[in-house]
Formats: structure tokens, C-alpha cells, sequence
């Protein structure tokens, strides 16, 4: 029993290195949207790791401030990407889906979005990351790139 509780130390403290953990099972990286003019925005996307759901947040763009619920909508074969050998053994493909969100602006909803994404754990440190890209379309029909990546 003693063995049970050293052991599950041990697993909580290296889920307390995470690097990108907000709370228990809840990450967060780096989110991107490109407007039609090129301008880049910034913000970033959350995920709970349990139920494969989160928020994606841009403090400005085309329409303001952004921010919306996203959810995993079905499995899909894992997005490959080339890294080099030392990447490729360090990142590991938990799981693939299409995912779907409503970005939001002044209680409006702006932006239908459409993504396939990579959810990426990063070995020991427990870090869990969304990585993948998308399109979002406001109700012009005008496309709005999206991607999520780790650094």
C-alpha cells in the first residue's frame, strides 16, 4: 500500500511539470487565425483532456474580441506532419479529430469553424497539446484560416 501512494506522488508531481497545464487534465497552447486581409491574430485554445471539449480564445480580430466552446465532433485518421527524428520520438499522436466551434463577438456568433486536429502529449513532462488547422467562415461566406501549435 505505502508503494501505492509513493507511486502515485511520483505521477502526480511529473503532471505538475507540465508546462502548458492550466488545472488537472486542462491544457492550453497557441491558436492563430488569418484574416482576409493577411493580418495575423493570436490567442489561444484550451483542452480537457477527459472530455476532449475546451475554449478557443482571440482578444483581437476582424470582428474584436473572439472566444468560443469547441468540441471534438468524430475520430480521423492522425494529421501527419514531417518533423525531424528528434521531434518525431519526443511528440506522441494520442489522438486525431475533426473538431467544430462557434467564435463569438458581442454575443454574436461571427465565425463557423471547422478543423481536423492532433491531440499531442509530450512524454514525461504530461504537457498535452492541440495541433492542427482549419477553416473558419463568418456568414459573407469570406474563409478565415485557423491553426493551433505548440510553441
Amino acid at each position: 500500500m505505502k508503494k501505492m501512494g509513493v507511486l502515485l506522488a511520483a505521477i502526480l508531481l511529473l503532471a505538475g511539470c507540465s508546462v502548458n497545464m492550466v488545472k488537472l487534465g486542462v491544457y492550453k497552447n497557441k491558436a492563430q487565425l488569418i484574416g482576409t486581409d493577411g493580418a495575423v491574430y493570436t490567442g489561444s485554445i484550451m483542452i480537457n483532456d477527459i472530455s476532449n471539449d475546451g475554449d478557443i480564445d482571440f482578444d483581437e480580430s476582424p470582428y474584436g474580441k473572439l472566444a468560443g466552446k469547441w468540441t471534438a465532433t468524430s475520430t480521423v485518421a492522425p494529421v501527419i506532419r514531417t518533423v525531424d527524428a528528434q521531434s518525431a520520438s519526443d511528440a506522441v499522436v494520442r489522438r486525431a479529430y475533426s473538431g467544430k466551434s462557434f467564435l463569438i463577438a458581442n454575443q454574436k456568433a461571427v465565425l463557423n469553424c471547422d478543423f481536423k486536429i492532433n491531440i499531442e502529449g509530450d512524454g514525461l513532462l504530461g504537457s498535452v497539446y492541440v495541433i492542427g488547422d482549419g477553416i473558419c467562415v463568418d456568414d459573407q461566406k469570406r474563409s478565415f484560416p485557423i491553426q493551433f501549435f505548440k510553441s
